[in-house]
């Protein structure tokens, strides 16, 4: 095995093992508690990130489609679309919207060293430090906030409980676009009665839900030949 397939594997090991196996523990750690650990795997692998994402790793696909996605809905109005990726990472899906031509590109991410890596791409015009929505100061307002792979990944990555933060930052008719894994949204910690009192209370609608089959390799541990991905798309009412 060569140095970097040795590498993938021991990323494998050290974050897709471990979080399927808190994805499906019933005694689970303190949210608290299981945030920091994922967070120190980040900090571990910040180097290496995008190596280990890459077609020869994981092959990770969802920032691409996502993209695409953002693109194809919004492409008439790419120069004056202000985008919030929430939860940015190294920068990946700022990378891809750049190579779609969104030219207006703010990130959020609790993970300084992942953040260092997402500035040095230089497609961010801020990148806001911290966990949640509570980092990006009150008065910015986006036309799309979008997230790849980030929601649903644990009890305690972020939830649909952040909808009711996000469309404070949403301007009017914005749009809160996320990718996850299409087999997430059966989990029971995802909280579908968050969304359902913000569409009751006509805060916000569904206004698509979208699912593309390929977006990642498939793990042996997945009961899921497809590595089938989500795309739920909401607009501000």
């Amino acid at each position: 095995m060569d140095e970097k397939s040795a590498r993938y594997q021991q990323w494998h090991e050290d974050f897709q093992v471990f979080m399927n196996k808190t994805r499906e523990s019933e005694k689970r750690s303190t949210l608290d508690e299981e945030f920091e650990a994922q967070q120190k795997i980040y900090t571990k692998w910040a180097e290496h990130y995008d190596d280990v994402l890459d077609k020869d790793g994981e092959n990770y696909q969802g920032y691409q489609i996502l993209a695409s996605y953002i693109s194809k809905i919004f492409g008439d109005t790419k120069g004056d679309t202000e985008i919030l990726d929430f939860g940015c990472g190294t920068g990946l899906l700022g990378c891809a919207l750049r190579d779609k031509s969104f030219e207006i590109i703010d990130g959020s991410e609790p993970n300084r060293d992942l953040v260092k890596i997402a500035k040095d791409k230089k497609v961010f015009r801020e990148i806001y430090v911290g966990k949640g929505l509570g980092c990006i100061p009150s008065g910015k307002r986006y036309d799309i906030i979008a997230s790849s792979g980030v929601f649903f990944l644990s009890a305690s990555h972020p939830n649909l409980d952040v909808l009711a933060d996000a469309v404070t930052f949403l301007k009017p008719s914005g749009s809160f676009i996320i990718l996850t894994k299409k087999s997430y949204l059966d989990k029971d910690f995802v909280m579908w009665n968050s969304l359902k009192k913000l569409v009751d209370e006509g805060v916000i609608m569904e206004k698509e839900r979208h699912f593309i089959p390929g977006y990642r390799k498939v793990f042996d541990f997945e009961n899921d030949p497809q590595s089938t991905a989500a795309i739920l798309h909401f607009q501000k009412l």
